[in-house]
């Protein structure tokens, strides 16, 4: 004689299932941003002064001001320099120059490579902007 069980859900059972798709849904959320560096912008847009080579000594990082928005310079050597926005893709606090080798910003703890702007410890969902630069003599241009 064959006899058919059938299966209820329990409580338990119900609320176990709807927590883990509940987590599964918030994770993505708060995943899936570009923690990578973005390409190397060309020099297109206003050139504007940004601080003078003298001022920004390689392996050195500046904070500047240009029409009231905050960028960061970094110098990694004679003929370089890279140029990213100071705001902070977590929730926009004012990153600030950090240490030798990130940028960081002191609202959560989110660094960012001075390299190429990319995400080093979150959490921080994507890389700073990357804006494009030039020397001209003793200028340093920023191209916005």
């Amino acid at each position: 004689m064959k006899q058919n069980l059938t299966l209820l859900p329990t409580r338990r059972g119900v609320l176990g299932s709807s927590l883990a798709a509940g987590a599964v849904v918030t994770l993505a959320a708060c995943g899936g941003g570009d923690k990578s560096a973005s390409a190397l912008p060309s020099g297109t847009g206003t050139a504007y002064d940004a601080t003078t080579l003298s001022a920004l000594p390689v392996s050195g990082t500046a904070s500047v001001d240009i029409n009231g928005h905050n960028y960061l310079l970094y110098r990694p050597d004679e003929g370089t320099v890279l140029a990213y926005t100071s705001v902070c893709t977590h929730q926009g606090c004012k990153v600030g120059t950090g240490d030798s080798k990130n940028f960081i910003c002191p609202c959560h703890g989110s660094e960012y490579s001075k390299l190429d702007g990319s995400v080093t410890q979150g959490p921080a969902p994507k890389a700073l902007t990357r804006y494009a630069t030039s020397i001209e003599g003793d200028k340093v241009k920023i191209y916005l």
